[in-house]
Parts: C-alpha cells; sequence; structure tokens
C-alpha cells in the first residue's frame, strides 16, 4: 500500500492544537504543514476544517468532535484519541501509527490510502464507512463495529476482531488467516468468498447450524 511520506523538517511546530484550530476558525483556512507534538488537549469542537501535510506525535486529545473534517497527508503517532468522534470525516493518505482510538466513532467515514499499524481500535464504531485502500496491521479491534461498510482493497493482517460486528459488510475475497476472528458477528451470506483457515472456517461453521465433528 502506497502511503506519502512527511518530512517532518518541513512542518512548522505548533504546541496548542485548539489555538491553531481557532485561528483556521476565524481565517476560515485550512490547517497546513503543521507538526503538533506533546500537546494534551480534551473536549475540542471543531467542524469543517481541513488538516493538509501535518504530524500529530505523542498527543494527547480525548473525548474530542472533529465532525466533518478532511485529513490529508497527515500522521498520527505515538497519540491517544481516545472516544473522539471523527464521524463523517475524510482521509486521505493518513497514517495512525502506535495510536490508542478506543471508542472512537469513525461513521459515515471515507478512508483512501489510510494506514493503521499497531493500534488499539476496540469498541470503536467504524460502521456506514466507505475504506478503499485502507491496511490495519497488528490492530487490536476486538468488539469494533464494521457494520454495512463498503470495503475496496481492504487487508487485515495479526489483528484482532474477536467479538467484532461485521453485519451486513461484503468480506468476499478478503483474507483473515492471521487475524483472530472469534466471536465476529456476520450474517451467513456476509462469509461468501471471506479467506480463513481451517480452525476458523469450524468456528464460522456454528453460525450456519452446522455442526462438525
Amino acid at each position: 500500500m502506497d502511503i506519502n511520506e512527511i518530512n517532518v523538517l518541513d512542518l512548522i511546530q505548533c504546541n496548542n492544537l485548539e489555538k491553531i484550530i481557532n485561528q483556521a476558525k476565524l481565517n476560515e483556512a485550512d490547517i497546513q504543514g503543521c507538526r503538533f507534538k506533546g500537546c494534551y488537549e480534551a473536549h475540542i469542537d471543531t467542524y469543517n476544517l481541513e488538516f493538509d501535510t501535518c504530524e500529530f506525535s505523542d498527543s494527547i486529545c480525548l473525548n474530542a468532535k472533529f465532525n466533518k473534517v478532511s485529513f490529508v497527508d497527515v500522521v498520527f503517532e505515538s497519540c491517544d484519541f481516545s472516544n473522539t468522534d471523527f464521524s463523517e470525516c475524510t482521509f486521505v493518505r493518513v497514517t495512525f501509527k502506535n495510536c490508542k482510538l478506543v471508542g472512537c466513532n469513525f461513521t459515515h467515514t471515507f478512508m483512501h490510502n489510510t494506514y493503521f499499524d499497531n493500534c488499539n481500535a476496540s469498541y470503536a464504531n467504524m460502521s456506514l464507512t466507505n475504506l478503499r485502500e485502507t491496511y490495519f496491521l497488528n490492530c487490536k479491534l476486538s468488539n469494533s463495529s464494521i457494520q454495512e461498510a463498503v470495503l475496496k482493497k481492504v487487508e487485515f493482517k495479526y489483528s484482532n476482531l474477536i467479538g467484532a460486528q461485521l453485519y451486513r459488510t461484503d468480506l468476499n475475497g478478503m483474507d483473515f488467516t492471521t487475524c483472530d476472528i472469534t466471536g465476529i458477528v456476520v450474517m451467513p451470506q456476509d462469509l461468501r468468498g471471506m479467506i480463513v483457515d481451517e480452525y476458523q472456517a469450524v468456528e464460522l461453521s456454528k453460525l450456519l447450524g452446522i455442526v462438525v465433528k
């Protein structure tokens, strides 16, 4: 998956995310070329902004609202954005690395060329999303909800999807052989074309009422 690298040397150090957001709202401008490092913010509420070529690192932003915000060429590394509302956001060429995204709301989002590496997104809600060329590596997605989502060229590798809800999401051609999918919630028709190993197949057969001796 082709993810653009950001040259952090070209970014301007910004230590107050809320201040930058307020300035952008006042000037009706995008937020561009900023590096947010070591920020601690809570209850930020912003709407319909764009972050372009930015980096968030070692930052905490809890219970925030980023509704209808666009993130283009953005890196989140070693951040905690737990319980943040990202609903109706757009993510294009975005990387989340070593991030805590527990309980985040990603409903109705559009993701393209987005990479999740070693992230904890347990209880995250990704229902009604449109994910294209999106990659999950070594991620914890237990008890997450990815219902009625459109997945195109999406990959899950070495990830924990225990108890994840994938109801009414087409999984045709998707390979889960390196993942733990124990207790996932799907409809029988969602399983068509799903790639699993023999042990996973036995577990999934229970959803069809099949008893394997």
